[in-house]
């Protein structure tokens, strides 16, 4: 049962710290003892649009999320990072061009 500690921010929502966990085909945030939601993980669009940030669209509401280990959630969720910008804020891409070539 893969669990994930983070931040969840959102436009009516400040941040918060949250438990998601991802198990039985569902996609559950709590935090602390209050059971926020509970969703079908095929209903959750998760991009990773950082290393460290996710964009949730749960619902029609978009939310950010910072978990505090962000490969493991994002194998789970199927998230991956976005490696076409020639640019990149960390260089990655740039990296990795260089290494295949030599």
């Amino acid at each position: 049962m893969p669990q994930y500690t983070g931040r969840l921010q959102g436009s009516d929502l400040e941040p918060t710290t949250v438990l998601v966990d991802i198990s039985d085909g569902r996609f559950r945030i709590s935090a602390g003892r209050l059971h926020i939601g509970s969703w079908r993980i095929d209903d959750i669009n998760a991009e990773r649009t950082s290393i460290y940030r996710f964009d949730l669209n749960i619902d029609g509401d978009h939310f950010n999320f910072f978990p505090d280990d962000p490969s493991a959630f994002s194998h789970s969720v199927g998230a991956v990072v976005d490696l076409t910008e020639s640019t990149g804020r960390f260089g990655l891409k740039a990296r990795i061009e260089r290494a295949a070539q030599g």
